[in-house]
């Protein structure tokens, strides 16, 4: 693994790696300050974990990136704003990336110039717990998941168990597994990790906006405009599939907004949904007598969408696509960070932006009288909306920011330190005698 031509300059090779960090006193001495840890980042694209690296280095860390074209220090990909593009990744090659990865995390010398490897691919994962003494296995979702998500196979097909059987095992020989979502967590631990070595660390978030105004220009035209003494509630789409008449749920909140309506009488709902099933959208709030109240809107106006509402409504309902029903629900994220009041069912992928409700009310999933008393009752107390929105962008900033999470990763770094193979990676070979039965 050599830095290509063009950064080979500003990149810092192993050898120079080597010898930085043998500078630095071993984990054993006392002399060290705790929290410095000395980590060698194994992943498949730089660009996806470096606002978890700026957290570390914030937390006065030494990350090291290592990745399948090449390697540096923290700060030349922090400062690099030239990356690469994403490659594509093949699982039917998985096991030819392992013997790639072996070699080019051997060449950084581990053992005498970290603390431990952080790996984020399964590759890099099973090169690492084959090979090395202290491994921290990272994944957003299970690797067979990511396989029939890709095409390559089916659920309970020979191919998908044999994904899950190779990850078993690295899941089990790892020091410590970090997932992003309690979902994620059962998942890990069903396939076997101890419950005590998964740690869930949510992806740091950048703060793009640092006040409670949206972006000049964003509201130009109806529906978002606002309305003098309108209250507008938005429904961001779960997902949007091809093929579908409308988003799954849409009519329930058609159906809550009915119930709003005696209580609020200049009220509306911004729905989320792709164009084509706009005009089935606008027919079901026509039956319900919610003609002109029910909006429609295309992804590409959801952020203006989000900016203009009072209330923010975020689902139950989980994506269908695999790798992103494991994550949390990024409506939630989004919507706190705008420092908007948030509605959310009761469920865990909410749960895992807020665990204890903060900044957000909750509602029973499925339960339309439910939601639309909750609906009536946001909507008719701005002030509790007021506090509700600055709690919730109060909390998402001390749980999500870049610094607040690399300061989490010490915990799970001092756990996988402490469970460090004794003596080096090799393990001995025993001798397997053949089964001699007793029986004449």
């Amino acid at each position: 693994m050599r830095p290509p031509a063009s950064t080979k300059a500003a990149l810092t090779p192993p050898e120079v790696f080597r010898r930085r960090q043998a500078e630095t006193p071993s984990r054993n001495s006392c002399t060290i300050k705790p929290g410095k840890w000395r980590v060698i980042h194994a992943c498949e694209y730089a660009r996806n974990i470096l606002p978890m690296i700026e957290g570390q280095v914030a937390a006065g860390m030494h990350p090291y990136i290592v990745t399948p074209q090449d390697s540096g220090a923290a700060e030349f990909y922090l400062g690099n704003g030239d990356l690469q593009q994403p490659h594509k990744i093949s699982l039917l090659r998985a096991w030819q990336d392992v013997r790639h990865w072996r070699k080019s995390l051997l060449e950084c010398d581990p053992e005498n110039t970290s603390d431990l490897v952080h790996t984020h691919s399964f590759a890099s994962g099973m090169a690492g717990v084959r090979n090395l003494p202290c491994v921290v296995y990272d994944l957003n979702a299970c690797i067979e998941e990511y396989a029939c998500f890709a095409g390559l196979c089916e659920h309970g097909s020979w191919m998908g168990r044999s994904f899950r059987v190779a990850e078993q095992f690295v899941l089990v020989r790892a020091q410590a597994v970090v997932v992003h979502s309690s979902a994620m967590k059962s998942a890990v631990e069903e396939r076997g990790a101890a419950s005590e070595n998964v740690f869930v660390i949510p992806h740091p978030l950048q703060m793009e906006y640092e006040g409670p105004s949206p972006p000049e220009g964003v509201f130009s035209q109806e529906p978002f405009a606002p309305r003098d003494g309108t209250v507008t509630y938005y429904a961001p789409a779960v997902d949007l599939l091809k093929g579908r008449e409308a988003p799954r749920g849409c009519f329930s909140l058609i159906e809550a907004l009915a119930l709003v309506v005696p209580e609020i009488s200049r009220c509306r709902l911004l729905l989320e949904a792709a164009p084509e099933s706009f005009e089935t959208i606008r027919a079901h709030a026509e039956r319900v007598g919610l003609g002109g109240r029910v909006f429609p809107i295309s992804p590409d106006d959801a952020s203006a969408a989000m900016w203009g509402a009072d209330i923010v409504i975020a689902s139950g309902l989980t994506p269908e696509e695999p790798v992103k029903a494991f994550e949390p629900n990024y409506a939630c994220i989004q919507a706190m960070t705008m420092g908007k009041a948030i509605l959310a069912a009761d469920v865990p992928r909410n749960r895992d932006i807020s665990p204890n409700g903060t900044g957000c009310l909750w509602y029973t999933e499925g339960d339309i009288p439910d939601l639309g008393r909750r609906m009536t009752f946001l909507g008719s107390h701005p002030e509790f909306r007021k506090a509700l929105s600055e709690s919730g962008r109060t909390h998402i900033c001390e749980s999500r920011s870049v610094a607040a999470v690399g300061r989490m990763y010490r915990t799970v770094y001092r756990h996988a330190t402490g469970r460090r193979k004794i003596g080096g990676p090799a393990q001995p070979i025993h001798a397997m005698q053949p089964l001699v039965s007793g029986v004449g």
